[in-house]
């Protein structure tokens, strides 16, 4: 029976099966330090010798789940190769078969590396026998010794293949092969009716509030802690942002508080599923019922995560998610806009494209452009078939947190409320008012040890833009002075959590 790493290789590479040159096969291979990554049974059959001794030599049980490194030299010779195995009794990739004829620890380190980023794992195995013919081999730094960031996404060899044919071929009549096919699979994975890919969240929001007709003399209620963009999509209508206040676990909008803010202005509640935590859409869509409001889900960060086993984003009029490079979900920039209402849809479409009536050069109204770039869509492709892989790693790091730090004395740790599935975008802890040091030194002396950190939002009310002045909300104040986002990147190791932990508890035990 396969294990979990095998089926996940095989998913990886199976739509390399049609390769058939050598120039195919390296041109969708892995590029890494003086070398190349390639599917083993792709590069046996249309390269090397077909003979008995030579699949013998490299003992191939199952060639689909093996994947081989070609070492070159300067003039393009190949001078030695990696066999890549999968041990399948344990869940860990295995080096089989060095055979490198100089010292070429480097590359051994990137294809550590390459591993740890494609299939999320950090457990790989260096025969004994082989290594010894790698001079001076040394597997990795110590954790600590380089910095260990907030962010930083997972990039496999879909995206790659993907975006390769996007660059070379995705143009004139293929120019939205991508685009459309994302915008498809995308709506599919929410379980919603339509998407729009955009060229940013921000420009979803922007969207969905001009087709719902929301404009000057108009409120719009935000919570008072997310990114700005939010609110900043209201003002561009011309309408004003009224700011809530969040829950204390979840720190996601409080319906107490949005209802407390509702009156004869108000045309819309925008629910921002922050850190990947869905917000309480239960509550919010019965508020919108009882006042006849439109919801637009601030779904920036949330990709993956539920709510009462729905995913977040298929509950509004509107959704709006980002896929900006510090997500989970990447494209560089880039965003996507979603929705059930075909005439929400059709209305959001035109905006979207200058106001242009469909397979037309006929423009009907003023408008602007929010289109993503066929070679974005290319890389969100592949990202978005790999989703579910990476949502369970954010899962991981968050609970390899919260097993270190759930009794440490001085920490709030962030908690997933109840009938949901959080993302966990970005592990977060909360200094208490018993801990001895602020927010600010807290994170400078992290800093000092090679742990980045993030401060959480600041209350956005404060910004000195808005059109209606409002005091901070309490509880969002409390938590943006206080709040902290830890290092999440989705290749980050237990090791480096356990690093990162072992800092917070003796920095808060000093």
């Amino acid at each position: 029976m396969r294990n979990k790493l095998s089926n996940l290789i095989l998913k990886e590479f199976h739509f390399l099966k049609n390769i058939t040159t050598l120039k195919d096969s390296i041109v969708c291979s892995i590029e890494i330090n003086e070398g190349f990554i390639v599917p083993y049974n792709t590069f046996y059959d249309t390269v090397l010798r077909k003979t008995k001794n030579y699949k013998d030599e490299f003992a191939i049980n199952n060639e689909e789940e093996s994947l081989l490194l070609l070492h070159f030299n300067d003039l393009n010779k190949l001078i030695g190769h990696l066999c890549l195995k999968l041990d399948q009794n344990k869940n860990q990739i295995l080096f089989n078969n060095i055979n490198i004829s100089h010292n070429q620890s480097n590359v051994i380190e990137s294809v550590i590396d390459w591993a740890n980023n494609l299939f999320l794992i950090d457990d790989i195995t260096l025969p004994e026998n082989d290594i010894k013919t790698i001079i001076g081999f040394s597997k990795k730094n110590n954790v600590g010794d380089k910095m260990i960031l907030t962010a930083g996404p997972s990039i496999g060899v879909r995206e790659k293949t993907y975006s390769a044919d996007a660059t070379v071929n995705g143009w004139n009549n293929q120019w939205n092969k991508y685009l459309s096919q994302f915008e498809k699979e995308f709506a599919e994975y929410i379980g919603v009716k339509y998407a729009i890919a955009t060229s940013s969240c921000t420009g979803a929001m922007h969207i969905a509030l001009s087709a719902l007709d929301i404009k000057k003399g108009d409120e719009v209620i935000v919570p008072d802690i997310t990114w700005v963009s939010t609110a900043n999509a209201v003002m561009l209508v011309g309408a004003t942002p009224i700011f809530a206040d969040v829950d204390l676990d979840t720190w996601t909008i409080d319906p107490k508080s949005v209802e407390s803010l509702i009156n004869e202005k108000t045309k819309a509640i925008m629910p921002v599923h922050l850190y990947g935590h869905p917000a309480k859409m239960d509550e919010i869509m019965s508020l919108a019922k009882k006042y006849n409001l439109k919801i637009i889900e601030d779904a920036a960060p949330s990709i993956g995560a539920e709510f009462n086993e729905q995913k977040t984003g298929s509950f509004g009029d509107f959704s709006a998610f980002s896929f900006q490079g510090a997500k989970l979900l990447v494209t560089g920039e880039g965003g996507m806009l979603c929705t059930n209402d075909e005439d929400l849809y059709k209305r959001a479409f035109k905006i979207w494209d200058q106001g242009r009536v469909p397979g037309t050069f006929w423009i009907e109204e003023l408008s602007s452009k929010y289109k993503m770039a066929n070679i974005q869509a290319a890389i969100g492709l592949g990202q978005l078939q790999r989703n579910d892989l990476m949502v369970n790693k954010k899962r991981t790091i968050n609970e390899w947190y919260y097993s270190r730090l759930k009794d440490v004395k001085g920490i709030r740790f962030f908690k997933e409320s109840q009938f949901v599935k959080s993302i966990c975008w970005m592990s977060c802890i909360l200094l208490g008012e018993e801990s001895n040091i602020t927010r600010d030194e807290f994170c400078k002396k992290l800093k000092d040890l090679n742990v980045d950190t993030r401060p959480v939002f600041p209350t956005i009310s404060q910004y000195p833009y808005w059109i209606k002045k409002q005091k901070e909300q309490p509880i969002s104040k409390f938590i943006s002075d206080r709040a902290i986002n830890l290092p999440s990147g989705v290749c980050l190791s237990q090791n480096e959590i356990n690093y990162v932990c072992d800092q917070i508890i003796k920095i808060l035990g000093e």
